[in-house]
């Protein structure tokens, strides 16, 4: 009882929840000073896996914690969402970091893989922020970051994968309108070609996402692009 008590009044760190594909290159050295503490976020890697049954958690290091989980599954999710809280840690920030590999050729897909690849991009997005938008509206503050890539005519990704990012941009414009009036800042960035082994072009990214996150109300972004 005094250990429930105790964690109720406990006062929580913020962190940041790094959600969706390949992205422990995006997670290394991700530090973001929290702007109401000015301390550094604690880090989630949420991973999606869809062929795990329970979540997975692996602590990293003090600062990092990793997860394994399918992001489509609302149970995984409440259960991450329940691992946070009882950690102490209240989620500032979401970044929702989508599949950016392209099929080759889009004519060859099965109907079974076209399933997959909506499930594990656009489905999966917006589940997550589903998930995260919920506490971050009893705090009254929070950032969800979607990441992806300009939706029409780009010479990186076939039709299947500029109508995922459609539909993610779509949905960050919808959250948006929604939620910032709220206290919720949502914002879609954009990707011309994603370099997920380039250390500067991750580097640019993480900088964009800070930049993000620190923007006072006033002046917050609802579309950015990294060139």
């Amino acid at each position: 009882m005094l250990k429930i008590i105790f964690q109720k009044f406990q006062k929580k760190q913020g962190c940041v929840v790094i959600a969706g594909h390949d992205i422990e290159l995006l997670d290394q050295n991700f530090v973001i000073l929290d702007k109401n503490e000015q301390s550094p976020l604690y880090v989630y890697q949420a991973v999606h896996d869809s062929s795990v049954q329970n979540i997975q958690v692996n602590r990293v290091n003090d600062g990092i914690t990793s997860v394994r989980l399918n992001l489509v599954n609302t149970e995984h999710l409440k259960s991450l969402l329940k691992y946070i809280a009882s950690h102490s840690h209240s989620i500032e920030l979401c970044v929702f970091q989508p599949n950016f590999s392209s099929a080759p050729n889009i004519e060859a897909l099965s109907l079974e893989e076209i399933e997959h690849s909506w499930q594990t991009t656009g489905l999966s997005a917006v589940s997550v922020s589903q998930a995260v938008i919920k506490p971050m509206l009893k705090q009254q503050r929070g950032t969800v970051i979607f990441l992806g890539a300009p939706s029409n005519n780009s010479a990186h990704y076939d039709m299947l994968s500029q109508s995922m990012f459609a539909s993610i941009r779509a949905l960050s414009q919808s959250l948006a309108r929604e939620f910032q009036p709220k206290g919720i800042h949502v914002t879609y960035c954009m990707v011309e070609k994603w370099d997920g082994q380039n250390q500067h072009f991750i580097s640019s990214v993480k900088q964009v996402c800070q930049h993000i996150y620190q923007q006072p109300n006033t002046a917050w972004s609802q579309e950015l692009s990294v060139s």
